[in-house]
């Protein structure tokens, strides 16, 4: 109540639930209604989330008790303009199927395996290493995201974010219909998927399409499991761990790099530096 006068606070719509329905016991200053309290309302929470990110309400956070989906180190707006874009704008995304299915006891049984030190039988490939020639066209100083082009079932997909924090491999379900995929092939997922701008979304579905990475022979394909999100990003998809583990890849952000190993020797795919800034701006703006 101490911001309800405040120009950036935008209050919505009086809502009129049925009498019959509503809990009575309940009121909500935000919605100006019964049904539920004003400290259980998620629309307040995430619009006071929103105030915070953008930097308002200042006054009222501790900086020794920021918000914990705060991802870039306790650094606020003003500490944006003074340094190049940075990955952290987009939270880790945890949860997915990737480890240990999509039930409750598939993932427990997951976190129970006791590690083993072994050394997987990956056959003979050559070491991976990055060098001056990799920094070439590179522009310094900078802290840019690795965003890439790959080809996904026949299509030249851009903007594609380079994330090994990422437990998830994600595609945009703007990007699924502009492929014209049915959503027939979209296969339902309960396991949500958290760390989008601080909140928790349930995947629309999963999806295995055929990504191809690289350039000429040194290129490597692999059928990846894509969870489907409608929620707004910058990025048509998000490559994360399952699928950087799977074909064994070594990232270099200084390099903006990313090299695996093919039959044919080390394949790269490098970063457009351009476009990884014109997805912070338009991540920032949200």
């Amino acid at each position: 109540m101490e911001i309800k006068d405040s120009r950036e606070l935008k209050w919505p719509p009086r809502l009129r639930s049925p009498p019959d329905t509503c809990d009575k016991s309940k009121y909500c200053d935000f919605h100006r209604d019964h049904g539920h309290t004003t400290e259980d309302c998620l629309a307040l929470k995430r619009l006071i989330e929103a105030l915070i990110r953008r930097g308002f309400l200042s006054s009222y956070i501790n900086n020794d008790k920021r918000p914990r989906n705060n991802q870039n180190g306790g650094k606020g707006p003003k500490d944006r303009g003074n340094k190049q874009p940075t990955a952290s704008t987009i939270n880790i995304i945890v949860g997915g199927t990737a480890s240990g299915g999509d039930s409750s006891s598939g993932r427990k049984q997951y976190a129970k395996q006791p590690p083993l030190i072994s050394r997987p039988d990956l056959g003979r490939t050559e070491d991976i290493s990055f060098g001056m020639d990799d920094l070439e066209g590179i522009a310094f100083p900078h802290d840019d995201a690795l965003v890439i082009s790959a080809i996904i079932t026949n299509f030249e997909i851009k903007r594609i974010l380079v994330d090994n924090r990422s437990a998830a491999n994600v595609l945009s379900h703007e990007a699924f219909v502009q492929k014209g995929i049915s959503s027939e092939q979209l296969k339902p997922v309960k396991t949500p998927l958290q760390g989008f701008r601080g909140g928790v979304i349930t995947p629309e579905g999963i999806v295995g399409l055929p990504l191809t990475l690289g350039t000429e022979s040194k290129q490597v394909t692999q059928i990846t499991t894509f969870e489907v999100v409608c929620t707004p990003m910058a990025y048509n998809a998000i490559l994360g761990r399952p699928m950087l583990n799977r074909i064994q890849a070594i990232i270099s952000t200084f390099h903006l790099a990313m090299k695996f190993p093919t039959p044919n020797g080390i394949g790269v795919v490098r970063g457009n530096q351009t476009v990884a800034r014109q997805c912070y701006v338009t991540n920032v703006r949200k």
